[in-house]
């Protein structure tokens, strides 16, 4: 039975990391025809696609790669689960009639779950690559502890 993909994604200057959740292999998708690959990867998945601020930062980046106008006319094929809403909503529930209040960063937020777990990147990565590895991983555990319904307050 094939698993269905899923893309755990990170945009930074100059990089565009794709970390596929089911075989953990990261593609660093660079400047150029590279990054409108990993754009068009990204937004071709029909599985799902994690990010972590994705909705305010990384659609928008992939938008701009894409050549769209504006992240409005950026169509994703599957289904896109931001991590940070995800976890501002049940660590920070909005009162009703209220906004939910974002929580911190990627980092804060994985230590709050994981606690000091050291996150190791793959040694063949360039330090730019895997600071991006890291954020991807870290979005992708973050992903996997709430599918398991492990993410309490």
């Amino acid at each position: 039975m094939a698993t269905t993909e899923v893309l755990a994604f990170d945009w930074g200057v100059g990089v565009l990391g794709v970390l596929d959740i089911n075989s953990n292999e990261y593609i660093p998708y660079h400047y150029g025809e590279e990054m409108i690959q990993g754009a068009k990867r990204i937004v071709s998945c029909v599985g799902t696609v994690v990010s972590f601020n994705g909705n305010r930062r990384d659609l928008e980046e992939i938008s701009k790669i894409l050549g769209l106008s504006s992240v409005i006319d950026l169509h994703i094929c599957g289904e896109h689960n931001d991590m940070l809403e995800i976890t501002s909503d049940i660590r920070w529930p909005p009162r009703p009639g209220t906004a939910p209040i974002l929580g911190p960063g990627l980092r804060e937020t994985y230590k709050h779950y994981f606690g000091h777990r050291t996150v190791v990147p793959p040694s063949h990565l360039s330090d730019y690559e895997a600071n991006n590895w890291s954020d991807c991983h870290m979005t992708a555990e973050l992903w996997k502890k709430w599918k398991l319904g492990n993410l309490g307050q």
